[in-house]
């Protein structure tokens, strides 16, 4: 499944989600919402899709939603069940080392159900937590943190 799509903003992403342009199961399409690899049947991604859309279209963060963009993963450890992750990095490339975090959803090797990995921890964990509604309070407060940090983003 190694092929990216077109880097959209996070609010565009979110529109399309919402208009449901990523709900068919075709290879195509789910490669069009941002799945980059699998490791599970093709046919469960629009389902893991809606998983993580759901708490994408929770972001109220504009620096998140206007200059960021998403894409998924579906991971397979060497121990443990697959697990999914969402991929925020800046629409900015010459910013990715400094702003780029990742969102871990039920990996199994860890305690929380989700965790998020960012860039500016050294790509550790930097927070983790088993409730959605927490998980979206830390990535918009992320958003406000990094317009602070740059007049770039």
């Amino acid at each position: 499944m190694i092929k990216m799509r077109e880097m959209i903003t996070v609010r565009e992403w979110i529109k399309r989600f919402e208009n449901h342009e990523y709900a068919s199961a075709d290879f195509e399409t789910q490669v069009a919402a941002g799945w980059y690899d699998c490791f599970c049947e093709e046919s469960e991604l629009p389902e893991r899709l809606i998983t993580m859309g759901e708490i994408i279209a929770k972001i109220t963060d504009a620096n998140i939603l206007d200059n960021f963009w998403v894409w998924f993963k579906n991971n397979c450890p060497m121990v443990g069940p697959l697990y999914d992750d969402m991929r925020f990095e800046p629409m900015d490339e010459t910013m990715r080392d400094k702003f780029y975090f990742l969102v871990t959803i039920d990996d199994k090797r860890v305690d929380s159900k989700y965790e998020v990995i960012t860039a500016r921890a050294k790509y550790k964990c930097e927070y983790e937590t088993d409730h959605v509604e927490r998980l979206v309070e830390y990535i918009n407060k992320l958003g406000s943190e990094f317009s602070h940090e740059t007049e770039v983003l």
